[in-house]
């Protein structure tokens, strides 16, 4: 039971009904003439990036006058130079929006200085989950077996090492799970995530993090590559179960339970838990400035939702984020106020975590 994430799913049904269609709000609304800047905070070719393309190519046809819609990427500190651009700066007039992913949500969640933004304080379109799981060359850390203790003992003995951005990327989420687990890693930091699958794939890192469509479309017959766990899914009635698109893999409670004796639990586990709510069930999100007008929010929503149901978009929407469901406008935003609280307490705990860790202050 996930209680800490219950929250997530209350009053969905609500927010479903708030959240349909009312074309009369967006009558007078046109984007005739202009260029829409779809702001991406990472660089080209990563997960973020593949998402916000893919929507990209529709959402044009979709919003009244048709408007020319660019990606523009801004990459740094995990999409937190962006974020802080695109709050301080960005007009409400319906002609720039951004791609929020869990990098964006982990320095709120944390209450880091680095952010200079509110995504509580963002208009929300579209959410979007993805299933996500940590996963190794089999070989090089001796894994690969059907009893999970003998993984772990392997996991404990091997020299693991790790490729990401920096200790505040979405990568967090495996550091703490390790960590709970008493598990050691070498972590190289600077290589934004394109940059640490290829270093995977090369063999110089022998664990990664990835969504599971990704996982699966890279490594799903590779027998050299295991899965370790996977994060899960949050389902309606706000307990974790298995990831759909990968029903033999232990998720990360079971794993640990398994091999330490008891369901994990305590401060590092509660943050676990909204370090997991922000990389799955808050994977992505499409998001307008704040106080943009309830007009142009509309039209968004529902220019998304024909975006979505669009027969190619729905084709290729499963490579990028699986078998989870979509929401849009008041459930995203209801989403993001969830996810984004953490008591004081677990931020404390995971600021002296960054700091005798990673020598990473929040400040």
């Amino acid at each position: 039971m996930l209680s800490g994430l219950k929250k997530l799913l209350v009053g969905a049904a609500a927010a479903l009904a708030l959240s349909a269609p009312n074309n009369a709000l967006a009558n007078d609304f046109t984007l005739e003439g202009q260029t829409v800047t779809w702001i991406v905070g990472f660089s080209e070719g990563g997960g973020t990036d593949r998402l916000t393309r893919l929507l990209q190519a529709k959402l044009g046809e979709h919003l009244p006058g048709n408007p020319n819609v660019i990606v523009l990427n801004k990459p740094g500190g995990g999409s937190v130079i962006a974020s802080n651009d695109f709050h301080e700066n960005a007009p409400n007039d319906g002609t720039m929006l951004i791609m929020a992913s869990t990098s964006s949500l982990l320095p709120v969640i944390l209450g880091s200085d680095v952010a200079r933004y509110n995504p509580n304080e963002w208009v929300a379109v579209t959410g979007f989950a993805r299933g996500a799981t940590m996963y190794a060359i089999s070989d090089d850390l001796g894994l690969g077996h059907e009893d999970m203790m003998a993984d772990y003992e392997a996991l404990k003995s091997a020299n693991i090492r790790f490729g990401t951005e920096t200790p505040l990327s979405a990568e967090l989420l495996d550091f703490v799970s390790m960590e709970m687990l008493g598990v050691d890693a070498r972590y190289i930091f600077g290589l934004a995530s394109k940059d640490a699958e290829a270093a995977f794939q090369r063999g110089e890192m022998n664990v990664n993090t990835d969504n599971v469509r990704s996982y699966l479309k890279d490594y799903g017959d590779d027998p050299k590559v295991n899965p370790v766990w996977s994060y899960g899914v949050i389902d309606d009635n706000g307990d974790l179960q298995r990831d759909p698109d990968l029903p033999d893999t232990p998720t990360f409670p079971e794993f640990y339970e398994a091999v330490m004796g008891e369901a994990p639990s305590g401060t590092a586990y509660e943050l676990q838990q909204a370090l997991m709510n922000a990389k799955v069930m808050l994977s992505k999100a499409v998001m307008l400035p704040p106080g943009t007008p309830d007009n142009i929010r509309q039209v968004y929503i529902d220019a998304m939702r024909k975006v979505t149901a669009d027969p190619e978009i729905v084709a290729a929407l499963p490579r990028e984020i699986g078998s989870m469901p979509l929401n849009f406008g008041d459930e995203t935003q209801r989403a993001m106020a969830t996810g984004t609280a953490i008591d004081p307490e677990v931020r404390e705990w995971a600021a002296g975590f960054l700091m005798e860790r990673f020598d990473t202050s929040l400040n």
